[in-house]
């Protein structure tokens, strides 16, 4: 292999294209025979990412990317035609894709040298997580609400206290659930009988679950919550970070730049529509700074399933799906930490054998950068939410059989 066969292989990469076993163990012998190709191999991780921050903040033409890396990969597009924007400028730039993942740094390791002193240089650790490792998970496995009967004309007043306040099960979270709004979500099991189905609300005919097209069935247990009707419910829950790898916390919180964290949860609205401003969401990070939202949004009219950024309290880079909110579903998050903003992608109902690729994603979006410690669930209307998973990988938020 020579040196011009080798970069390309380490751009590729870079950019996530996949190599095959002959073409890795011929990069990994061109850099074990010479120690200057690691050097050459480093300096070649440094460029893209030193060129994305630059373009990311508005110093650098994109036009330029191109001149100094021969790689048009670095100024990435799709049909959805992101852009990103700059939580420091709010200046324009590419999407760029700072793919630097661990395949390369092992290599280098191999050949005897190690990553320290170039990612020091770089103020960020490469793309890791420990293999199948769950994080944090809530399968909402507790003893179902007691719900007031409903009166003469079918109606019943929905509890303000209770709920999810003060449970404290499933692992990896450092406070149980805290309720802080007028009303409350609460725990349902779908096998006692409840008449309080609307004529077009869904969940009557099933519990949460999620079984994909090659038959793999997600594992899940217990009951399910459910937020509450007008006007709103906001259930929040602290993470531990103990349960988090050190890769992924600086002093700021989780989400140091450079790792990788995957979310996964099922959802279903009673309603569809998001009409009068009806909405129902995960938000990871924090409304005030910066964070994202999952779910429903009332800026999305169809009430379809909708991602968005957040920065200072407003809603940035919307991107919704053709699935609508009222039938169940799987959503899966990857949320790649850089410097700027992060990286978000999501697929609904993913095939589970095997994690999926970047071109299938429901949803792609940049994310303002955040770093976060708790999770809110907020809703203004009633949603079911259940298996609720935080891990380093595809496989650790999707166990299934």
């Amino acid at each position: 292999m020579d040196d011009a066969e080798a970069f390309e292989l380490i751009d590729a990469h870079l950019d996530r294209q996949p190599l095959t076993d002959e073409q890795s163990d011929a990069l990994t012998a061109w850099i074990k025979a010479d120690k200057k190709r690691a050097d050459e191999a480093f300096s070649r991780i440094f460029l893209h990412s030193y060129l994305r921050v630059r373009l990311q903040s508005g110093l650098l033409p994109a036009e330029t990317v191109a001149s100094k890396l021969i790689d048009p990969s670095l100024e990435h597009s799709n049909d959805t035609g992101l852009a990103a924007t700059s939580h420091s400028t709010g200046k324009r730039g590419g999407f760029a894709l700072w793919k630097v993942t661990g395949f390369i740094a092992g290599m280098l390791f191999i050949a005897g040298l190690g990553a320290a002193g170039w990612w020091s240089v770089l103020g960020v650790p490469h793309l890791s997580a420990p293999a199948n490792e769950l994080y944090a998970y809530e399968g909402f496995d507790y003893p179902p609400t007691s719900l007031p009967e409903p009166d003469g004309k079918g109606n019943f007043k929905w509890p303000t206290t209770g709920g999810l306040q003060g449970l404290n099960g499933g692992q990896g979270w450092a406070e149980p659930w805290e309720e802080t709004n007028s009303k409350v979500a609460v725990i349902v099991d779908y096998h006692q009988r409840d008449d309080r189905w609307g004529q077009n609300d869904m969940r009557k005919f099933g519990p949460l679950g999620y079984s994909d097209s090659q038959g793999h069935v997600l594992d899940s247990t217990g009951n399910q919550m459910r937020t509450a009707t007008s006007p709103r419910s906001i259930s929040t829950r602290k993470l531990g970070e103990h349960a988090f790898p050190d890769e992924m916390k600086d002093e700021l919180g989780l989400g140091r730049d450079g790792s990788v964290l995957w979310i996964s949860f099922l959802a279903q609205s009673s309603l569809s529509t998001a009409e009068e401003n009806r909405y129902s969401y995960v938000l990871i990070g924090s409304k005030e700074i910066a964070g994202l939202r999952i779910g429903k949004l009332g800026a999305s009219p169809m009430g379809n399933w909708t991602a968005v950024g957040l920065q200072t309290g407003a809603e940035v880079n919307l991107r919704s799906s053709m699935v609508p909110s009222g039938e169940m579903v799987l959503l899966v998050t990857r949320i790649i930490f850089r410097p700027g903003a992060e990286e978000a992608a999501i697929w609904i109902n993913p095939t589970l054998g095997a994690e999926p690729s970047l071109t299938t994603a429901t949803m792609r979006l940049p994310v303002p950068d955040f770093r976060f410690d708790k999770i809110s669930i907020n809703a203004n209307h009633s949603t079911d939410f259940d298996e609720l998973r935080f891990g380093g990988t595809f496989q650790a938020v999707t166990p299934h059989r």
